[in-house]
Parts: C-alpha cells; structure tokens; sequence
C-alpha cells in the first residue's frame, strides 16, 4: 500500500489539479476551474486514456482517506504546502473529498464550451502542447523567410515522426482556428502562443497537410 500511495501521491493530475486550487485561490471560482479540468481531460484523448475524471476522483478519494488514517505518510516534497494552501480552513482530507465529489458533479452535468465557460491560460498551456513546441520554427531567426521556418518545422522529425506529430499539430491548428480570436479563449490562446492568429495557424496547416499528403 505505502508503494502505491506513493506512486499517487507523486501523480501529475493530482499535483496539477492542487496546483489550480492554490492559483484559483482569491481569484478565480474554483467551481470554473474544475470544469476546465474536466473539460481538458475530456478533449485530450492522451489524457483521457491515461487519467480519465472518473480516476482522478478516485485517486483524490484515496489520498484523502491516507492522509486521514496515516497522517505521518511521507510526501512528495512541497505536497503538504501547496495543498495546505489549497485546502485553507478545511483541511487537506476535506478539500480533497470536496474536489472529487464536485469532479463527479461536473461529469454527470457535462462538459462546458468555450462559449459557455472560456479558456483559460494554463487550459491553453495544456490544450495546445504541439503549437508551443513549434513557436521555435515560427519564431526563430535561423531562416531567411516564415514560409521556410514553416516547411522546416513540419519536417524535420520526417519520416518516422511525422505519424505521430504532424496528426497532432494539425489537431491543435484545427482546434485554435475555431476560436475566435477577439474572445477570452482567443486571449488565453495568444497568451501562451503569442503568434497563433488565424493567418500564421491557417498557413502551417496548410504545409503541415500538403506534406502529409505528398510525403505520406
């Protein structure tokens, strides 16, 4: 059991999902910002297979029934401060409880869009993973043009990692178009890529599916 928890409490959905609670604190509703996580484990199909909500909700039931009949269980370092941070008042085993039955909550109510409920940075941040790695073949000044910048980032792992790559840039490039670009979601997009407009977006799609097509 002790191998077990602590491979748990070591989980980068839980730590994450504690690390909201402390960033939502005083700010933002962290009703929000659960549905966001919800909504983020649903949308990713990596995430989804890997941590799916309902797990989540367990995991966080099992932490909190650990800490409440072995208070001494080592932690990770810095655990124990960010959750005391999240948790305030009700203490950790309480806040966790709370965090998985309103997980399960937000399941069964459904998933928000983001006309109902925007996205927001660190839902950016994770939602759009593949765009960030390439700001460097956007932004850098190693090539004389955009356009070449473009073709050397959408090729350079061909041919072997082009399957698994390119489908998933071209997702996120799909998924960033619909945004609108005046919306909050639109400004959370551009806060952690700065360059995603829809012309630059429109643009490496179009290399990234060219290249897909006439190399593959």
């Amino acid at each position: 059991m002790t191998t077990y928890t602590g491979a748990v409490f070591n989980n980068g959905a839980v730590a994450r999902l504690v690390d909201v609670a402390v960033a939502a604190a005083g700010r933002t509703p962290f009703a929000d910002e659960l549905a966001r996580f919800n909504r983020t484990l649903a949308d990713s199909p990596t995430a989804n297979w890997a941590m799916p909500s309902a797990t989540l909700s367990a995991l966080l039931d099992l932490i909190a029934q650990e800490l409440e009949t072995r208070p001494e269980t080592p932690l990770p370092q810095g655990f124990a401060e960010r959750l005391a941070a999240a948790a305030g008042s009700r203490g950790g085993p309480r806040f966790l409880k709370d965090t998985a039955r309103a997980l399960r909550e937000g399941q069964r109510r459904g998933i928000p869009r983001f006309d109902e409920l925007p996205m927001s940075p660190w839902e950016a941040e994770l939602r759009f993973s593949g765009l960030r790695d390439f700001s460097w073949w956007v932004e850098s000044d190693e090539y004389d043009s955009f356009e070449e910048g473009v073709v050397a980032g959408v090729t350079s792992e061909h041919p072997d990692g082009c399957a698994f790559l390119l489908p998933r840039l071209a997702q996120e490039l799909h998924t960033a178009l619909l945004i609108g670009a005046d919306t909050e979601s639109g400004m959370s997009l551009r806060a952690v890529v700065p360059w995603a407009t829809p012309p630059v977006l429109s643009e490496i799609l179009r290399v990234a599916s060219a290249h897909l097509l006439e190399a593959h």
